[in-house]
Formats: structure tokens, C-alpha cells, sequence
């Protein structure tokens, strides 16, 4: 984010002449303009000179009182006299004008110029004070950098018409979203479609399944078949308790450990129940004993055309090749050739 926030420094342009880009600690990044030793005398002096002179004619002139702009009571007069109390008020407008600009296409200058404009100053009002507000301005954004970082926030960090506005989280969404879902497979309320296998029906929302199926999805979203038209989805070739696993999984994201991931596998395959092969490859990787090694064999080598699945396979036949107790039970499972 770095090299995509700190162009608030340049603006995308170069140095001004008689001066040399300041470069901040660790980040190698422009940071604002710094006058060289030979521009540092004369730039002084006309500071100097524009202070006593146009800067206290505009602070005379602004609201005919000498006041602030920015609404903070600063008076440009005495502030310009006293460089801890312009510290504070600058520590606190600057903020509040970046808060407003775009990284990306505000320089320090254009800070500057905007705090002199709100405190009612003349240009160059602010001369003595550019190191202070040099300082302000980085520790804002360094600030603002490493909060999108925390965040995952890789984009640049422009001004309310160009970045998506922030949003105010609950702790514990992630667990409240759960609990939701938990709630709706469990009270079953609302329901508006029906899915039946040998016998048993399982009451399910269109829009849950289609959501984690584009396979269901498509049945239900053509009225002219029977599972657009009734709402209903008929699964013959499983049993309920693993059509019920995969169900209960695209509600709460869940596998309870007592269910036959392998036989689970074909259905997830069928229906591109999403991450749910991945699930079921996982378990049947962890599982795998002399007892299991056949049929976690035989359920993912018929699905390893899922990229997913073709690990797991390899995976598999990896550890038989090295563990003799599953490759010997391997041996055992294949039955000798018909005379």
C-alpha cells in the first residue's frame, strides 16, 4: 500500500527547483519537499518578509475580525508568534483536511495551502512552520498505511468520491452469520422447496441450495422441469443420511465426523457443492487405515478429475507405496482373475 498511498506527497510530480526530495526512514518514499542549503537563505528571508507583510494584512482582513477560518479560534497573529500553539492547531486541522483529499493527487504543498487558506493566512503564512507540518502529514499517513494493512486493504486510500466508504463491523459477525445459518437448517422456518430420497423428505430454501450448487441452481431456475415447476428434487441414487450430510453442510459449512466421507465425495462431485469435495478428499486422507484404504481408493480415484481430488489421490497412492501394512491390504481387496 506504501508505494500506492504516498504519492500524496508529490502529487506524481518532481521536485520544484532548489529543492531536494526528502525520503522517509525504511520506505525509500518522497515524503515533501526540503529546501537545500543554498535555497534555505533566501527562502527564510521572503518567508520573513511575506509573514510581516501580506500575511498580516489577510489576517486582518479575514471576517474583519483576525479570526480562524477553520472554526478553531486560532488567531493568525498571535499564533504565528508562538510555534507550540500552531503545533496544536495544525495537529489538529491537518488530519481533518486529509480526512477530505486523495493520496494520490494531493501534495504537502496543497496541505499547506489549504491550512492557510482556513486559518486566514496570506501564502507563505505557514514558511515557519513546513518541518512541523512535514511531520504531521507523515505520521497521518504511516498511520493510515499500516491501519490498511491490519485491514487487508490493498487499495490506494483516495477521498470519499473514489473509495468504497468504511464500514462499522460487529465483533462477532462471523459467528452471528454462523448461528443464522445454524438456525435456519435446524427450525427449518420459511421453507420453500422440498428435496425427497427413498422416502424421506428434507424441507430446504431455493435460495440456500442454489446459492452453494450452481447444479441445483439450474434445476430450479427452469420452470419448465419438474424441480422449477414443484420445487422439488428427487435423489435416488444416495441415502438420506448422506443427502442429508451434504444439505446440512451447505447451511452451516459442517461435516459431522460420524458421516462416510467417501460415499459423501460422489454427491459433492455430482452437485458442485462448493468446497465440499475438498472436505470430504480431506477427511478421507485422515482417516485412512488397512480398513478404509479400499473404498478411499476407489472414491477418489473415480472423482480425480477435480483438481482437488487428483492431490488427494496422489497423495494416496503415496502413502501406499510407502506404509506395507495399506499396501498389503490393498492386495488382499483384489480378488484374483475368473478361470
Amino acid at each position: 500500500p506504501m508505494a500506492r498511498t504516498l504519492m500524496l506527497v508529490t502529487g506524481g510530480r518532481g521536485p520544484p527547483s532548489g529543492h531536494m526530495p526528502r525520503v522517509a526512514r525504511g520506505g525509500g518514499r518522497v515524503l515533501g519537499d526540503m529546501p537545500t542549503a543554498s535555497a534555505s537563505a533566501s527562502a527564510s528571508t521572503s518567508a520573513a518578509a511575506r509573514s510581516r507583510g501580506r500575511g498580516r494584512h489577510a489576517r486582518g482582513s479575514v471576517g474583519g475580525q483576525g479570526g480562524s477560518l477553520d472554526g478553531s479560534g486560532f488567531d493568525g497573529t498571535d499564533g504565528a508568534r508562538s510555534g507550540g500553539a500552531m503545533h496544536e492547531v495544525l495537529q489538529e486541522l491537518v488530519p481533518r483536511i486529509l480526512r477530505r483529499k486523495s493520496f494520490e493527487r494531493t501534495s504537502i504543498k496543497d496541505v499547506r495551502e489549504e491550512a492557510e487558506d482556513r486559518l486566514g493566512l496570506a501564502r507563505g503564512g505557514l514558511d515557519d512552520h513546513r518541518e512541523a507540518l512535514k511531520r504531521i502529514v507523515t505520521a497521518y499517513v504511516m498511520k493510515h498505511v499500516e491501519n490498511m494493512d491490519n485491514s487487508g486493504f490493498t487499495g490506494c486510500a483516495c477521498s470519499s468520491d473514489h473509495a468504497p466508504a468504511q464500514k462499522r463491523r460487529r465483533e462477532d459477525l462471523m459467528e452471528s452469520c454462523v448461528a443464522g445459518w445454524r438456525d435456519m437448517w435446524e427450525t427449518r422456518r420459511f421453507t420453500d422447496a422440498v428435496v425427497r430420497c427413498q422416502g424421506q423428505s428434507f424441507q430446504v430454501h431455493r435460495a440456500v441450495l442454489g446459492a452453494r450448487s450452481p447444479v441445483l441452481e439450474a434445476m430450479f431456475a427452469q420452470e419448465g422441469m419438474r424441480e422449477g415447476f414443484q420445487r422439488e428434487v428427487d435423489i435416488a441414487d444416495a441415502e438420506p443420511d448422506i443427502v442429508e450430510a451434504m444439505l446440512q453442510y451447505m447451511y452451516v459449512g459442517e461435516v459431522s465426523d460420524s458421516v462416510d466421507c467417501a460415499r459423501l465425495l460422489r454427491l459433492a462431485d455430482q452437485y458442485e457443492v462448493d468446497g465440499l469435495a475438498e472436505v470430504c478428499a480431506r477427511a478421507v486422507l485422515e482417516d485412512l487405515s488397512a480398513e478404509t484404504v479400499p473404498t478411499a481408493l476407489c472414491a477418489l480415484r473415480a472423482h480425480r478429475h477435480r483438481e482437488v481430488i487428483e492431490a488427494a489421490y496422489e497423495r494416496l497412492l503415496a502413502n501406499v507405496q510407502h506404509d506395507k501394512e495399506l499396501l498389503r491390504a490393498l492386495a488382499d481387496h483384489v480378488r484374483p482373475p475368473e478361470r
